[in-house]
C-alpha cells in the first residue's frame, strides 16, 4: 500500500519526487491556461520555492540517514 507523501517531514525520494512532480505539473496547467506576464512571476516564485523546499528536504533526508547509521553503527558495536 502507498503512502501519501509527506511535506513536512520528508523521508525519502519518493516524497521529494512527487511533491516536484506535482509541482511541476500546476505551473505546467497554469502557463496553458493564462498567459499573462504577472502569472509568469508568479510561477517563477513558485519554481523557486519548490525548488529551495527540494534542496531542504533532500539535506534533512541525508541528515536523518546519516543518524540513522550512527545509531547502528553504536549498537553494533556494543
Amino acid at each position: 500500500m502507498a503512502r501519501v507523501p509527506s511535506v513536512r517531514r520528508p523521508r525519502s525520494f519518493f516524497d521529494v519526487f512527487t511533491v516536484t512532480a506535482v509541482s511541476i505539473t500546476l505551473v505546467a496547467l497554469v502557463l496553458t491556461i493564462w498567459h499573462g506576464s504577472f502569472v509568469r512571476l508568479e510561477m517563477g516564485v513558485f519554481v523557486v520555492i519548490v525548488f529551495g523546499w527540494v534542496v531542504w528536504a533532500v539535506d534533512r533526508i541525508l541528515q536523518e540517514s546519516v543518524e540513522q547509521s550512527k545509531r547502528a553503527q553504536r549498537r553494533d558495536s556494543r
